[in-house]
């Protein structure tokens, strides 16, 4: 079994085995790692004959089911794959094979568990299992919070109060009432996104939900999206939305009509918004391997733990955004004066 917390960890996990696969298996043949500072003991009993299968295996590159063919046992892999977690699980289910199979971890936050995984084979459903107090929000209504359970299909924000200590604390987790437990009545819940509009633009509200459904809607013209994130970018004078992704393999060869695409799109989840004021947004393709060194970076610069080091949908942080763009190898986007495209 496969336990990390987050589908994104696990291909940074492939990435950085597939980067250090020579050292990886030279460590294994010999029984010595390379002379890292950190490392105290740095020998352990050496298996050559373990080395030699993962050299005939070889790296993961583009092998389906390799996870399986360095660890034939391997039948399950558990980890948060909803919300923005979700656009890694296709290159992650690529590496697992058909066989095993992947598995949510529940619906966990730093302050509370609020439910368990329902149905094994849906990583975007749960069961409100919670020891704690959970109340429901109501996202158009925000006075009127309640423990009573809500009809299905509206949204609610989850607000918990803990037997640690937090009194009604709204998580800012938005979630959509799926249905009931028909064994207990529990709630049955999905992760629906974070509870923020995140900025207006061309006369409508720009939220976590529009950002990530375009960019996802057109894959099949710009490539597979490993992950991505997204900044405002001002410096023409006209805010514009920027997509910063990570893809697998190369663009499409139609790749550059990817951001007139992109603006369609936006424009469809929105009625709100003024096609003629909405400008073309721009894709900014990075370096392989960028978010993972991102969530590095990230934590030695905030000294926190490896479940805080999350990639937001829109990132404001400017040091952040300066550390993503330093490492564009390609743009994407259309002329503003001819909207002709670019790339």
């Amino acid at each position: 079994m496969i336990f990390i917390i987050f589908t994104t960890s696990a291909v940074d996990m492939i990435r950085y085995m597939e980067e250090e696969w020579e050292t990886l298996i030279a460590s294994i043949e010999t029984g010595e790692l390379p002379p890292w500072d950190e490392i105290k003991e740095p020998h352990f009993p050496p298996r050559p004959e373990r080395a030699a299968q993962l050299r005939a295996v070889g790296k993961a590159a583009d092998q389906a089911g390799w996870l399986v063919k360095i660890w034939p046992m391997l039948k399950s892999a558990i980890s948060i794959g909803s919300g923005v977690f979700s656009v890694a699980v296709p290159k992650l289910r690529f590496y697992l094979g058909p066989d095993v199979q992947l598995r949510s971890l529940g619906f966990l936050t730093s302050e509370a568990h609020v439910a368990s995984v329902y149905d094994p084979s849906d990583l975007n459903l749960f069961k409100v299992s919670s020891q704690d107090l959970i109340e429901y929000l109501d996202v158009v209504k925000e006075d009127n919070v309640s423990s009573i359970v809500p009809p299905i299909g509206k949204h609610y924000e989850i607000v918990c109060t803990t037997r640690d200590g937090l009194w009604r604390y709204r998580l800012g987790d938005i979630v959509e009432i799926a249905g009931f437990d028909p064994t207990d009545g529990s709630p049955i819940i999905r992760y629906f996104g974070r509870r923020n509009v995140i900025t207006w633009m061309a006369g409508g509200a720009l939220t976590e939900q529009h950002i990530t459904a375009a960019i996802l809607a057109v894959q099949d013209t710009l490539a597979p999206i490993v992950e991505f994130t997204a900044i405002i970018d001002s410096h023409s004078g006209i805010p514009t939305l920027a997509y910063l992704v990570e893809v697998h393999g190369e663009l499409h060869p139609e790749a550059t009509k990817a951001p007139m695409k992109l603006h369609g799109e936006l424009c469809r989840l929105n009625e709100e918004f003024d096609p003629q004021r909405m400008q073309v947004p721009t894709i900014r393709v990075l370096e392989p391997g960028t978010f993972g060194e991102y969530r590095q970076w990230r934590i030695e610069v905030t000294n926190s733990g490896s479940g805080q080091a999350k990639v937001p949908v829109l990132m404001w942080d400017n040091s952040a955004r300066e550390w993503m763009l330093a490492r564009v190898r390609r743009e994407l986007t259309a002329d503003p004066n001819t909207g002709a495209l670019q790339g």
